[in-house]
C-alpha cells in the first residue's frame, strides 16, 4: 500500500503556557466521548485548554460534538525514524480490523504504532504471539503514551476506564508525576478486571455509592474513589432529548404504542448463538411480538462499534432501524417504554430515567456477570427467547425502591470540579 504523508501532522501548539490549566483527555467509541464531552467544555469554562485524544469511532463522533480531537497519526511524528516501521506493521493487520466510521491513515496509525510497541518489548516472535491469542487486547502502549505526555506536558491526564490506550496514558502520568483521573461508568463487579490494575488513577469518579463500596472492598483508599454520577446521564433528561422523542414519535405514528428499544451487543461466544447471532435472533423475536401484538413498536439500536456487524432484517411496519453513527441514544430511551440489554450502561441509563428494564437471563454476558444485574436498578430477567414477548405482555414486578443510588443532578460539574483540584495540586 502507497504511504500516505497525511500521517506526518503537525503537532499541536498550545494555547496556554501554563501546564496547570491543560488537561489531556483519552477516551475511544463514541458512547465514551459523550460522557468526556461534557467534562472537557466543563473544564474549558473554567479556563483549562482542553486536548482530545479520541480513539477509533470516538473521533468522528467528539468531531460532531463541536470538539477539535487529535488521534494516533497526530502523534506518529514522536516516533522518529520508527514511523515507517509503524505504518509497515499497520498495513499488515489492516484486514479484519477497519470500521466503516474510521479513516484508514488513522487506523494504520492505531495499529502500527501499538504493534510496533509490542514488538519492541516481546520480540518479533513474541508479539505475534501474543497478538494471535488476544487480538487488539494484547495492546498496551505506555511507551509511546509518555512521548505524548512529554511533547503535550499536561497538568492532568483524564481517561476513561476501558483498556490498552486509556490504561496506558494513566501509567505513563503515574509514573511522570502528573495529577490522574479515571471516570468509571460501569458497575465494577468482583470480576471486572479493572480493579486489579497495577497502576490506578489518583481519583476514580464512579457512577453510585454502591460502585465506591466495591471499590473500597478492593483496596482503594476512601478519599481516591468519589461518587459523581456518569455525566453520560446528563444529556437523558435535556429538553432536546425529550423533544427529539416526542418528535421521532409523531414522526413514526407511534403516540400511545407500547414501544421496546433493543440495545445489542456482539455475544462473546455463546454456546448456540455466537457474535451477531444471538442479537438477530432477539431481534426475530422482537420483530415477531411487534407483528403479533396491537399498538407496539420496536426501537433497534446496536453498540455504536458494533452495528456493522449486524445484517439488517429489513423494513418492517413498527420497526425503526436506529443508526447509532448518527443518532445520539438519549432521544431513543427518551422515547421508549422498556428498553431491552444483555449487559450495559444503558440499562441504567433506562432505569434512571424511570423505564421498564429487562435484561436477558439467557445471554452469555448474563450468565458471565458475577453480580445481580436487579440489584443495580430496576431490572427484570427473561429466562429465554420464548419467554420474552411474554413477560413485555405483563405489568413489570419490580417494586420501584431497588434503584441504584444514582446522585440527583448533572454529573458533569461534579467530575470537572474533581479534574480543578487535581490541577490546583501543589
Amino acid at each position: 500500500m502507497e504511504k500516505s504523508t497525511s500521517s506526518m501532522r503537525v503537532l499541536p501548539h498550545f494555547r496556554n503556557p501554563d501546564r496547570q490549566r491543560r488537561a489531556f483527555f483519552v477516551s475511544y467509541g463514541a458512547s465514551h466521548i459523550a460522557k468526556i464531552a461534557p467534562v472537557l467544555k466543563e473544564l474549558q469554562r473554567h479556563g483549562v485548554e482542553c486536548l482530545l485524544l479520541a480513539l477509533t469511532i470516538g473521533h468522528p463522533k467528539a468531531r460532531s460534538m463541536g470538539l477539535e480531537p487529535l488521534g494516533y497519526r497526530d502523534f506518529l511524528p514522536l516516533l522518529g525514524h520508527k514511523s515507517e516501521r509503524a505504518l509497515s506493521w499497520g498495513d499488515q493487520l489492516l484486514d479484519g480490523n477497519t470500521h466503516p466510521e474510521v479513516e484508514l491513515e488513522e487506523t494504520r496509525c492505531y495499529l502500527g504504532i501499538n504493534y510496533l510497541q509490542l514488538v519492541d518489548a516481546q520480540g518479533v516472535a513474541g508479539a505475534r504471539r501474543l497478538y494471535q491469542q488476544r487480538g487488539r487486547q494484547s495492546f498496551m502502549p505506555v511507551e509511546f503514551m509518555g512521548l505524548v505526555l512529554d511533547a503535550l506536558q499536561p497538568g492532568l491526564v483524564v481517561a476513561t476506564s476501558t483498556p490498552r490506550s486509556e490504561e496506558a496514558a494513566i501509567r505513563a502520568a503515574v509514573g511522570r508525576g502528573i495529577p490522574t483521573l479515571t471516570m468509571v461508568d460501569l458497575f465494577a463487579p468482583p470480576s471486572d478486571p479493572f480493579l486489579r490494575r497495577p497502576v490506578q488513577a489518583q481519583r476514580i469518579t464512579v457512577i453510585a455509592s454502591e460502585v465506591r463500596q466495591r471499590f473500597l472492598a478492593c483496596g482503594l483508599e476512601p478519599d481516591q474513589v468519589v461518587v459523581t454520577g456518569s455525566p453520560d446521564f446528563d444529556e437523558l433528561f435535556d429538553q432536546q432529548a425529550v423533544q427529539q422523542a416526542q418528535a421521532l414519535r409523531a414522526k413514526l405514528g407511534w403516540q400511545g404504542r407500547q414501544v421496546a428499544l433493543w440495545a445489542g451487543i456482539l455475544e462473546p461466544g455463546h454456546k448456540t448463538l455466537p457474535g451477531a447471532e444471538f442479537g438477530l435472533a432477539v431481534e426475530r423475536s422482537l420483530r415477531n411480538w411487534v407483528q403479533n401484538t396491537p399498538n407496539t413498536g420496536l426501537i433497534v439500536r446496536y453498540h455504536p462499534s458494533q452495528y456493522h456487524e449486524f445484517p439488517s432484517l429489513g423494513p418492517q411496519d413498527g420497526v425503526y432501524l436506529s443508526n447509532p453513527a448518527t443518532e445520539p441514544i438519549a432521544p431513543l430511551l427518551n422515547a421508549a417504554d422498556t428498553v431491552i440489554h444483555q449487559l450495559s450502561t444503558v440499562g441504567l441509563q433506562a432505569a434512571v430515567l424511570g423505564k421498564r428494564v429487562v435484561h436477558l437471563g439467557f445471554s452469555a454476558w448474563v450468565q458471565s456477570a458475577d453480580f445481580d444485574l436487579g440489584s443495580l436498578g430496576p431490572s427484570e430477567p427473561a429466562e429465554s427467547l420464548e419467554n420474552l414477548a411474554h413477560l413485555l405482555n405483563q405489568p413489570p414486578t419490580l417494586a420501584a425502591d431497588c434503584t441504584m443510588s444514582v446522585p440527583p443532578g448533572p454529573a458533569a460539574p461534579r467530575v470537572a470540579q474533581v479534574a480543578v483540584q487535581l490541577l490546583n495540586t501543589p
